[in-house]
């Protein structure tokens, strides 16, 4: 039988030059982040990238071919800048960090609405060059399966106190609804007749007998450790801006200048009021972090939490080697 290719799209035929993830692993600080950023110039709203965490393990477990993943993702992204520009499928509900509402110019979207489609709205993006950006979980634990797409972005890649990470874990249910909730939408494999997020395809043999926090635990490790594996081994690094959590919450301002400086832009003049309406800077949350390392030290076994320590204290060295100031 004779082999049928798909078009292998190039960067060439991205009709938006400039894409920007923000990626790290879930409650690492992408959404506040995202929101932040996207009050820059140039920005348009936040868009959660689902699509690629979904092809991320599907090319990693071969159900998936390079060809298709190329070719599906790269007319995502066109369709999803194209649709921007006339406002469809944008987001409007109040609450979400995505709404256009929480956008830094609503009123963009509102006159998009009117706008006719066609070629010339190609011509449009052209013309403005704007900035797309996305919010990913997976994309640094899988770097070497996403550099194969040649899908040229801007990452930023955001870590988290592992001890902070575990406790937001376990305050938002995580661990249990990954496993239970039909409400998580997490790429799924079948793992002892059960379904289990993908990333727990080598299931420990007695995680049945998990708590929940020893679970959340595991999570934090297992995600954060591929991740620093991943970037690790990445040479040219023109493309990253590696930041956390607690840079992006305390020292705002001067985070958010380098962050504009590495993706071409500038602040708009709107951003200094969308980071006073997300309460940043904000310190409270170091000043929790012994209460919630004491608190997990009650919850965890003493292994469990040793890994945590010593992750903890790579991540104070520099954000685990990663980033040189």
């Amino acid at each position: 039988m004779k082999t049928i290719k798909l078009k292998n799209y190039s960067n060439k035929t991205n009709i938006v030059k400039k894409i920007v993830f923000i990626d790290g692993v879930t409650r690492s600080g992408k959404l506040l982040t995202g929101s932040l950023i996207s009050s820059f110039q140039k920005m348009e709203s936040l868009v959660f990238g689902e699509n690629f965490e979904h092809f991320m393990p599907a090319l990693k477990l071969k159900k998936c071919s390079y060809d298709f993943a190329k070719s599906y993702l790269n007319n995502y992204i066109n369709q999803t800048i194209y649709n921007k520009m006339i406002s469809r499928d944008v987001n409007f509900r109040p609450r979400d960090i995505t709404s256009i509402r929480n956008f830094f110019k609503p009123i963009l979207y509102k006159k998009r609405l009117t706008k006719p489609e066609g070629d010339v709205v190609l011509k449009k993006i052209k013309l403005l060059n704007p900035i797309l950006p996305f919010v990913t979980h997976d994309i640094m634990m899988n770097y070497n399966i996403f550099k194969k797409l040649n899908i040229k972005v801007k990452l930023i890649e955001i870590y988290r106190n592992p001890f902070e990470l575990t406790h937001s874990w376990f305050e938002r249910n995580l661990a249990n609804n990954l496993e239970n909730s039909k409400r998580s939408f997490t790429l799924k494999i079948m793992n002892r007749k059960k379904e289990y997020p993908w990333y727990l395809k080598d299931l420990p043999k007695n995680w049945e007998k998990f708590n929940d926090h020893e679970k959340c635990a595991y999570y934090v490790i297992l995600n954060t450790t591929e991740a620093i594996k991943k970037q690790k081994k990445i040479k040219d690094k023109k493309f990253l801006y590696t930041t956390t959590y607690t840079h992006i919450t305390e020292n705002t301002h001067s985070e958010l200048k380098k962050i504009a400086k590495f993706l071409g832009t500038n602040f708009s003049n709107k951003t200094k009021e969308i980071i006073r309406k997300k309460n940043c800077p904000n310190f409270s949350f170091r000043k929790l972090i012994k209460k919630k390392k004491k608190y997990l030290k009650q919850k965890l076994s003493n292994k469990t939490y040793q890994k945590l320590l010593k992750l903890e204290s790579d991540y104070n060295k520099n954000i685990y080697g990663l980033k040189k100031y």
